[in-house]
């Protein structure tokens, strides 16, 4: 877990962010236990708190559920819902970019297309 803490992001929501990513990637997996706040707190030199706020956010989310008396667990469907998520900023953000700049290049269709493939690839 990396936390910039000069970043103007507060820290509590890059650790949901980094949450988040790792049930997107499944490193996380659904109906999983996430380690506890003060774990995380220890670990990353964090105010319990900080921890505290993001794992609420993510409650409310839907990203993680709390079992009471047993701790905070990854709620089932959760990766299925942040990559359709992902999916959805992608197309309406990082498609057009890609398009846009393509076409700025003078590339075809073809050409961007290879090219996405090509990086596919490596």
């Amino acid at each position: 877990m990396t936390i910039n803490f000069d970043h103007k992001t507060p820290i509590y929501l890059q650790v949901a962010r980094i949450i988040r990513d790792a049930v997107a990637a499944g490193d996380l997996p659904e109906g999983e236990a996430i380690p506890s706040v003060r774990q995380v707190s220890a670990e990353q030199g964090l105010n319990p708190q900080t921890v505290l706020n993001a794992t609420r956010l993510l409650i409310d989310e839907g990203v993680l559920e709390k079992r009471r008396g047993i701790g905070i667990f990854v709620k089932e469907g959760a990766r299925t819902a942040l990559l359709g998520e992902g999916l959805k900023r992608f197309k309406a953000a990082d498609v057009p970019t890609l398009v846009d700049r393509a076409r700025l290049l003078g590339l075809t269709r073809k050409a961007t297309l290879d090219l996405v493939k090509e990086e596919f690839e490596e």
